[in-house]
């Protein structure tokens, strides 16, 4: 059965409770497979980058860098440069000084020995590099050991400068030192530094150290004397290779590949500046995220209220969590991973938007668009829930001239307003709108009130008028019912409404259908000959001098033992039973006469002719017509216009356009009617020889309020006068459509605001004035 008020509000608090279900089991996913990390990775250098700072500039690189290789052309360098380099340091007051440099293999006697002796009478002690490499080959893992050579190491201090990069190659955690040679050696960094650290301990290195502002000295330019002393006076100097020829070099996060000497400096860095942060896992923001949504959306569900605002919830708690994130960046408090709960939010987010989505497509599928009401996939629904109820059609009879004098902006207060008498009916739950002035009702059986007393009843209900936007409007409705068919229910309505009466069943099995249609075939002759048949006309206006010189005529029918007949009910009919030719005749032969009249008045006008699209197939009728036009004075002036629906040059093209040329040759001007009901095209319309097209009023009639249906006639009048057809506009209403209409550049106008359809002498006197007088005007 459709919702009932308020439980779409019910349904909204449960897809928060779903979609924070499946956003937890994401997130436990994502965690531990940690398929979030490459993200975290990333969003860490994000966050660095707003929180870049210099170096502090108390430590300094000696660069062995490419200049100064090309300078000192022979490589490797004897020590004796080195030696130099720590000698020019010490005089320049350098506080410390260090090498990354690798010192453990020999060169020659008289270099080392040049070097440890420089190192030995240093103002202060240097430091030397010591690594611990693994190595795997073969299947065997091995350890080697790197430490200089014992002369060098009896008047130095031995500082590790292990670096291990991480899975993705970049240096993150800097070890704060290792054993080599049986010794604990703390790291080059924690030296620099001069901060204790515990061997074995790592530590991350900050990647918001600009690098860039680190200080540099270009090895040539120590050892040449070309570097002042406030350069070096008080400064930790380190001297490695930032030559690329020379290697050692590494991906950093922020600035790109980069040698280890800067690497160890930024460390030693970290360490100085006192920027060593932990890490807060990324549990803890998303455990933060998911208790407080958890309890909103469980507080919302539990109140049968809709999580409308959960989404803002979880965005606030995003904003949240990031807003503490990146005030924390900014000091040496902890670094909080987020990455977890912006996946479980994002997650949350979508999921319920899907969710939110598909109940609405849902509803939407099963909600009538103009009304709110609950449409007929609706009630085909309730039928598979329940298929032994009774469905009762309601239809309402004249509903589209009462709504034509409404408006369609009113119609949907007005399909409401029945809505709510209808549910007055004994059983009846839901009403469902099924089609302008069509309503569906659903009684389950064993209901207090049986569904045709119930309707007998209901009829009471609508002998009060309808206050609709200041009209008072009174409305006859028909039952028809069916068990568990609609279609049943449809056609029992339309059968009741037919004969006028309150209630019928099973329209297609009664034995008084069969009888209405022989009434009408049976009356037909004598309706032709006696007058109950008569036509009416309704004017068409000429738009360039605003005259009515034309207009259409319509069949009306009048019996007295069944009342007024629409052309709805029998023209069908007569159309199933090939007796529409006869109609159509005399319908012609009425044309032509009133054509022949007017002219005799001095009138010179055109009159307008429906031809069904069977008959274009009818020999017989072919034959007649066209001797009648060629008979008539009409024929030279093509003062008959043959009215052809848009579907019948579609049905069969070929004798379609055989059938129009004959009737074009006969002098008969044709029509292509209900134009844009179909799938014709005018480019495929142009081929048949028809000098009118004839708009549907479909697109007319909300032609003022409907920007798209304004675009669809504007551009097919354009279209129609290119491929040299006139075009009639039907269904003007009111005066602003008939105005904008005439404003597009329509050729004709027809409908209720220029006149409705009358009897000739009424139609006469609408007439402009006659053509002597309009020429002596």
């Amino acid at each position: 059965m459709w919702l009932k008020q308020g439980s779409r509000e019910k349904q909204d608090g449960m897809t928060g409770v779903v979609a924070f279900a499946a956003a937890v089991l994401v997130a436990l996913f994502l965690a531990l497979t940690d398929a979030t990390m490459g993200f975290e990775r990333g969003m860490r250098d994000a966050r660095d980058t707003l929180r870049l700072a210099p170096a502090s500039g108390e430590i300094v690189i000696v660069e062995i860098d490419g200049r100064s290789l090309q300078e000192l052309d022979q490589w490797p360098w004897p020590r004796g440069y080195h030696a130099d380099a720590v000698t020019k340091l010490d005089e320049l007051g350098a506080d410390q000084i260090a090498f990354d440099v690798d010192f453990s293999a020999v060169s020659s006697e008289q270099e080392d020995a040049r070097l440890a002796e420089a190192l030995g009478s240093l103002s202060q002690t240097a430091i030397l590099p010591t690594f611990k490499q693994e190595n795997t080959a073969g299947g065997r893992k091995t350890v080697s050991e790197a430490l200089p050579l014992p002369a060098f190491r009896e008047e130095s201090f031995l500082a590790s400068v292990n670096v291990t990069p991480s899975a993705n190659g970049r240096i993150i955690q800097y070890s704060t030192g290792v054993t080599t040679g049986g010794i604990p050696r703390p790291s080059l960094a924690n030296m620099l530094s001069k901060k204790p650290g515990k061997i074995g301990d790592t530590f991350r290195v900050d990647q918001a150290i600009d690098i860039r502002t680190i200080p540099r000295i270009s090895f040539i330019d120590l050892i040449e004397g070309r570097v002042p002393r406030d350069q070096v006076d008080g400064k930790s100097i380190v001297i490695g290779a930032t030559a690329i020829e020379l290697g050692d070099r590494y991906p950093t996060a922020l600035f790109g590949v980069q040698p280890g000497v800067v690497i160890q400096v930024q460390a030693a860095e970290t360490l100085s500046q006192d920027r060593v942060r932990e890490t807060v896992g990324q549990w803890t923001a998303f455990l933060i995220v998911a208790f407080v949504l958890g309890l909103f959306v469980a507080h919302r569900a539990r109140q049968g209220r809709g999580a409308a605002h959960s989404s803002f919830v979880a965005c606030a708690l995003g904003v949240v969590v990031t807003g503490v994130a990146l005030i924390l960046d900014q000091t040496t408090l902890p670094y909080i991973e987020l990455t977890l709960a912006f996946a479980f939010a994002g997650v949350f987010l979508a999921v319920r938007r899907i969710l939110i989505s598909a109940n609405d497509l849902r509803i939407a599928r099963l909600t009538d668009t103009k009304s709110d009401l609950p449409n007929r996939v609706a009630l085909e629904t309730a039928i598979r829930v329940t298929p032994k109820a009774n469905v009762v059609a309601a239809r309402f009879a004249d509903f589209s001239e009462v709504t034509t004098a409404l408006g369609s902006d009113n119609l949907a207060e007005l399909d409401r307003a029945i809505a709510r008498r209808l549910k007055l009916i004994g059983g009846v739950e839901e009403v469902y709108r099924l089609d302008r002035g069509l309503f569906g009702l659903l009684i389950a059986k064993g209901a207090d009130d049986d569904p045709a007393q119930a309707s007998l009843s209901a009829r009471a209900m609508f002998n009060s008028p309808f206050e609709i936007a200041g009209e008072r409007l009174r409305l006859e409705v028909h039952f028809g019912g069916a068990l568990g068919s609609i279609g049943d229910a449809e056609d029992a309505s339309e059968l009741a409404r037919k004969r006028g009466l309150a209630w019928s069943s099973n329209a297609r099995g009664l034995h008084e259908e069969t009888q209405y249609r022989q009434r009408i075939l049976s009356e037909l002759d004598d309706a032709l000959a006696n007058g109950a048949i008569t036509v009416a006309y309704q004017p068409k206006l000429r738009f360039n001098d605003n005259r009515i010189t034309s207009g259409e005529c319509l069949v009306r029918w009048s019996s007295e033992s069944m009342g007024r007949i629409s052309p709805a009910d029998f023209i069908p009919i007569l159309e199933e039973r090939g007796r529409i030719k006869d109609l159509t005749m005399h319908v012609l032969r009425e044309a032509i006469s009133r054509i022949a009249e007017a002219s005799g008045e001095g009138h010179s006008i055109g009159l307008a002719v429906n031809v069904s699209a069977q008959l274009l197939s009818d020999a017989a009728f072919l034959k007649q017509a066209t001797e009648l036009l060629m008979a008539s004075d009409t024929s030279a002036s093509g003062k008959v216009t043959l009215e052809i629906t848009e579907s019948a040059p579609m049905a069969n093209s070929g004798g379609a356009r055989e059938a129009l040329e004959r009737l074009a040759n006969a002098g008969a001007r044709i029509s292509i009617d209900d134009y844009g009901t179909g799938q014709a095209s005018l480019n495929y319309l142009q081929d048949f020889p028809a000098q009118e097209v004839k708009l549907d009023q479909s697109f007319v009639r909300n032609l003022t309020k409907d920007h798209r249906d304004r675009i669809m006639v504007q551009s097919t009048i354009e279209l129609a006068h290119a491929l040299g057809f006139d075009l009639v506009a039907e269904g003007i209403e009111d005066a602003e459509t008939l105005r904008t209409v005439a404003e597009l550049g329509c050729d004709f106008g027809q409908g209720w605001e220029i006149g409705r359809p009358m009897p000739w002498d009424e139609f006469k006197h609408v007439l402009g004035p006659r053509d002597e007088d309009a020429a002596a005007a």
